[in-house]
């Protein structure tokens, strides 16, 4: 559900359903933070994990629930660019672990399994997403190559 909130179209067509499943994943998203929170502080260290890993996830979830926190703060205060960037953060980070897939892997297999690389590996992952997303936040706006055309139309005809 989450990634359909990033369509503009749907948003745009349907801005009811973006507000109740937005409502929604409110409360799933920190529901998601605070899981990992305890998760993390509760449960006994799995084998083969270590302090960095350990802290990461500290980090992880804290800052899901803050930016989940953050963006609602900024919708109810009618601020769109900053619901949508804070949004944007809270999903990227949620979506670590496929990430994970990926970074674990390829880690292994250039870096052995240690401790350290694995935990280095997993970190890096939420780094990852983390830069991708503020990549997104932060790219300059783009005009679609229909409305640069009609705006050259109209400068080329203006006196």
């Amino acid at each position: 559900m989450g990634a359909f909130q990033f369509s503009a179209r749907l948003r745009r067509r349907h801005p009811g359903w973006h507000r109740r499943a937005g409502r929604v994943l409110v409360v799933l998203g920190l529901a998601v933070a605070v899981s990992g929170l305890w998760m993390t502080l509760a449960y006994p260290r799995k084998e083969g994990t270590g302090d960095i890993l350990w802290v990461t996830r500290l980090f992880v979830s804290s800052g899901m629930g803050a930016a989940v926190l953050l963006g609602l703060v900024a919708i109810r205060r009618r601020d769109i660019t900053g619901h949508r960037a804070w949004m944007t953060r809270a999903y990227a980070l949620a979506l670590g672990a496929g990430t994970q897939a990926f970074t674990v892997g390829f880690g292994e297999a250039l870096f052995g399994t240690s401790v350290v690389s694995h935990d280095v590996t997993m970190a890096a992952a939420w780094a990852i997403n983390l830069s991708v997303a503020e990549w997104v936040i932060r790219r300059p706006a783009r005009r679609t190559a229909r409305r640069a055309g009609h705006a050259r139309t109209r400068l080329v005809g203006a006196p």
